[in-house]
Parts: C-alpha cells; structure tokens; sequence
C-alpha cells in the first residue's frame, strides 16, 4: 500500500541536513538533537544512506571504495531501496509517534548527486521518489553552504577516512554538488533554508535552532 503523507497527517516532524561532504552536518544533528531533548521532545536522528541495520551494511558499498563502483542509474536504485525501508522502518513510525526526526540526507541529495550532477532524468528521480518512496519530503531542510575546498579539507580530518568514495571524485566535481544544492534551494526556498557553514559551529547551531524553534511553537 503506498501512503503520501502530508503535514496534516503528521505527529511528528521531519527535519533534513543536507550540503557536500565535510559541511558539519553530523554535528549540527547532534546539536539540535541535544538541544530539543532538554526541551522535553522525543528525538530520533538518523542518517542515509543507512538507518537500519540492513541499510547500514549497504552503506560500505556506497560510500567506500572504487569511485567508479556505481554509475549514477545504480546510485539511485539503491538508494530508493534503502530510502524506502528507512522510511518504513525508522522514519515514518517515529513521525507517528510524534518524534522530531533528525535524517543527515534525503531525497535532495539524490535529486543533486545523481540527477543535477549526475544526469539522472530529475523526472526519473520523482516519478520513483513518488511510487516507492511515498512522496515523502521533510518539513524543512538546513542546507550547509561551505566551499568544497574547505568541506574537502574537513573531510580528509573525520576519524572515518575510510568512507571516502565520493570525496575521491575531485574538487570540480564538489563544486557542481554545490551549485546543485543552490539551485535546488532556489527552487524550494520555503521547505530549503541556506546556512552558512563558514560560521562557528555555535553560531550555526544557533540559527538551525531558531529556525527549529519557529517550526514547531518553542517559546523560550
């Protein structure tokens, strides 16, 4: 059965964290994950590709290894597989259960890795999004903006250089990423909200928060 969920339908709340590689993503997630706990909500942070444990061990072969492993049309297969499962199994039952949901990527980045850099037909990409991924979209995504240099140095820096598939594909490469999400951001400027992540990392948690305060009625 294929269900769209929309916002009136919901509980909970849906929140994405999308950018290139490098951008803070994981840590302004771990943040605002913080940050709303203290403030008595049930928060669930998750990521993709990944979220469940069979999702997880595909996640090596995406992420890892030859940079020429996968082609774009492979790409995105594989990633609505394991977009679908997440949602079944991690995204939409915590939304139900009234849980803010914290996911480090979704759809955008499939809609700029694979189709605007790509070349994955865009209606492709939805036309699947919308058949086996019920349509779902979050209720607002933070878009770390940060140069590809500096996101690429950061990267090199992570504890987890293993995972470096994508990182390998060169800075004229990241750079279309980038332009990829600005075009995308252009497009959705209501659900995208654009965050420069040139800042401290406190500043930033600072304005995702107050972005996040507005979406779901926090007054201090």
């Amino acid at each position: 059965m294929q269900i769209k969920q929309t916002s009136n339908s919901r509980k909970g709340f849906f929140i994405s964290f999308e950018g290139g590689e490098g951008v803070g993503k994981s840590t302004q997630i771990d943040l605002l994950k913080k940050d709303l706990i203290n403030k008595q909500f049930n928060v669930v942070s998750t990521r993709e590709p990944g979220g469940t444990k069979e999702a997880e061990k595909l996640r090596k072969f995406l992420v890892t290894g030859d940079k020429k492993a996968w082609d774009p049309c492979s790409e995105t297969l594989i990633f609505n597989a394991i977009r679908r499962e997440h949602i079944n199994k991690i995204i939409l039952p915590a939304i139900e259960d009234g849980a803010v949901v914290l996911c480090d990527r979704f759809i955008d980045s499939t809609i700029v890795y694979q189709g605007l850099v790509g070349n994955v037909s865009e209606k492709d990409l939805l036309d699947l999004h919308r058949k086996y991924c019920y349509d779902l979209y979050p209720d607002i995504t933070f878009f770390l903006d940060l140069s590809p240099q500096k996101g690429l140095n950061r990267a090199l820096k992570r504890q987890n250089t293993i995972e470096d598939r994508f990182e390998n594909l060169g800075i004229n490469y990241h750079q279309k990423i980038l332009n990829g999400f600005y075009n995308l951001q252009k497009r959705n400027p209501n659900r995208i909200i654009r965050i420069n992540a040139e800042k401290s990392k406190e500043v930033i948690s600072s304005e995702i928060s107050s972005f996040t305060k507005r979406l779901l009625n926090i007054n201090d």
